[in-house]
């Protein structure tokens, strides 16, 4: 969740990061993942959620926890700061699970060399109607790549779809760099080493290419924006405000002000 601090009017933020907002428009817009909740899974993913039972709501929760933990850290390591197993305690700062998951990400990395354009860029488009957060635009072999990377059992058609609607966001909004591939860097694939004809994949990793054209995902993608809009034709953010502090001074002078009136 994003945070906004205004220290002038002595507020605090909490955004609701399902929706963007459009500058131009000046108006909120579902994120793509968002819309994509109402896109089936398939039957692989609801099967192991029934299996789960009562356990569902929990993993579900620290996958996404796991998620976002993966992220940082790659977007750290972009950032030139050092990914270190332990804390300066000598505490464990990831599981083994999450570490196997980097050391994956920094295969990679040394096996493709990527050279980023633009990491963990948001975009926002009103005519579109949504917007996302883009892991890694850049080169590899001279060809322009949209990446996300997913730390999922699975790679789900889902996937193709926000990727197919992060890149018509990208071609849009940055014309300067079109989009020549794109792909989803599965950190839990079940590959055991360097691919063949051209796939690009290693030891339990594999940047996955849609075989779908790009028209066709995102005319999927655009259906499913459709039956989402269907179901929630008011929705918006629920954007917290609060004051950035508290105390029995700040009380009194309240007090005081209502005396005076």
């Amino acid at each position: 969740m994003k945070i906004i601090h205004n220290k002038e009017i002595k507020t605090v933020t909490w955004l609701d990061e399902r929706f963007y907002f459009d500058e131009k428009t000046q108006a909120y817009y579902p994120s793509s993942t968002t819309i994509l909740d109402v896109y089936p899974k398939g039957f692989g993913f609801t099967k192991w959620l029934k299996d789960l039972g009562s356990n569902a709501d929990q993993v579900l929760k620290e996958a996404g926890e796991q998620g976002t933990l993966i992220h940082d850290a790659i977007k750290d390591f972009w950032e030139g700061n050092e990914i270190i197993w332990a804390n300066e305690k000598g505490e464990a700062k990831y599981t083994l699970e999450q570490w196997k998951m980097l050391m994956r990400f920094w295969d990679f990395y040394k096996t493709c060399k990527p050279e980023p354009i633009a990491i963990e860029m948001s975009l926002v488009d009103g005519e579109l109607g949504f917007g996302g957060t883009l892991d890694f635009i850049g080169k590899i072999d001279n060809s322009i790549w949209l990446i996300d990377w997913k730390s999922s059992n699975g790679v789900y058609r889902s996937y193709e779809l926000q990727i197919a609607s992060y890149r018509e966001l990208w071609d849009k909004l940055q014309p300067k760099y079109k989009i020549d591939r794109v792909g989803i860097l599965h950190l839990k694939a079940t590959t055991r080493g360097v691919g063949k004809n051209g796939v690009i994949q290693g030891e339990s990793w594999k940047l996955h290419e849609p075989e779908e054209s790009q028209e066709e995902l995102f005319d999927l993608f655009d259906m499913t924006k459709q039956i989402w809009l269907k179901e929630n034709p008011i929705a918006k953010p629920k954007n917290m405000v609060y004051p950035d502090r508290i105390s029995k001074k700040e009380v009194k002078n309240t007090e005081e002000d209502h005396i005076k009136l």
